[in-house]
C-alpha cells in the first residue's frame, strides 16, 4: 500500500510539479508550498512579547509574531491573501504552532481569528486568519472558534493609514458573539503592524468579560520599522 502511494505521488510530481511559491523551485512534497531553503532564509522574529512595542495595544495582554515581514515572507503573505490559497494558511499555522507554543502565554482557553467583513469574505472566498487558526489549533490541541468575533462594518485597508486613522477606521468594527467571561482568548491574524486591528478586537473581548486577550500573527515588521 505504501509503494502504491509513493508511486502515485511520483506521478503527481511528474505531471504537476509542485513548485515553491517563493523561489519557484521544485518541492518534493505536494502537501508543502514552501521549500526548506526558503524557510531557512526567512528571518525569524525574537520570541518575545511585543505588546509594549505596538503603537496601539489597548486590551492586549501579550503579542507575539514569528517571522519578519521581509526576505520573501512578504510574498508568502501576498500568496495567502490574494492567490486563492486558503490551505496555505493551515500549513503556515502548523509552522507557527511549532515556533511559538502555548507555554509562551499565561493561559489560552480558545483560539479565534480576526474576522473579515462579509463583502471581503465574498470577494476572497475565505478568511486567511481562520486557516492559520485551524492549523494552530491542530498543533496545540486547543479549540478554535471562528464565531467568537464578528466584524460589524466594512473597513478600508489599513496599509496607507497613520496611527490615528487606523484607530478611527477600526472603531466599533467588531462585536463579541460568544460567552467569553473569565476566559483567555488568543486572537490570530496574518500580520501585526501598529496593533490597531487586534486592539479593537481585544477591547470588545475585554468589555465582554474576557480575562486575558493574547495576539499571535505569522509576521510583523521588525520593531525598528514599526
Amino acid at each position: 500500500m505504501r509503494l502504491i502511494k509513493d508511486i502515485y505521488y511520483l506521478l503527481l510530481d511528474f505531471i504537476y510539479p509542485n513548485k515553491c511559491i517563493v523561489c519557484k523551485r521544485f518541492v518534493g512534497h505536494n502537501d508543502r508550498s514552501i521549500c526548506s531553503s526558503c524557510w531557512e532564509n526567512f528571518d525569524e522574529m525574537p520570541k518575545q512579547n511585543m505588546v509594549k512595542e505596538l503603537s496601539v495595544n489597548d486590551g492586549i495582554d501579550s503579542a507575539f509574531s514569528s517571522w519578519n515581514f521581509k526576505n520573501g515572507f512578504d510574498d508568502v503573505i501576498h500568496y495567502l491573501k490574494y492567490n486563492d490559497m486558503a490551505k496555505l494558511g493551515k500549513e503556515l499555522g502548523y509552522r507557527l504552532g511549532k515556533n511559538i507554543t502555548p507555554g509562551d502565554f499565561q493561559s489560552i482557553d480558545s483560539i479565534t481569528a480576526v474576522p473579515l467583513h462579509r463583502v471581503k469574505y465574498r470577494d476572497r472566498g475565505y478568511n486567511q486568519a481562520e486557516w492559520i487558526g485551524k492549523g494552530l489549533a491542530d498543533i496545540w490541541q486547543i479549540p478554535f472558534d471562528k464565531k467568537i468575533l464578528k466584524r460589524n462594518r466594512f473597513t478600508i485597508s489599513q496599509t496607507t493609514l497613520n496611527k490615528e486613522e487606523r484607530q478611527a477606521n477600526m472603531a466599533n468594527a467588531f462585536s463579541v458573539e460568544k460567552d467569553v467571561k473569565d476566559k483567555s482568548i488568543l486572537v490570530v491574524d496574518d500580520v501585526l503592524t501598529t496593533g490597531s486591528t487586534t486592539s479593537a478586537c481585544a477591547i470588545v473581548l475585554k468589555n465582554a468579560g474576557a480575562k486575558q486577550v493574547h495576539v499571535l500573527t505569522l509576521s510583523a515588521p521588525s520593531i525598528s520599522e514599526n
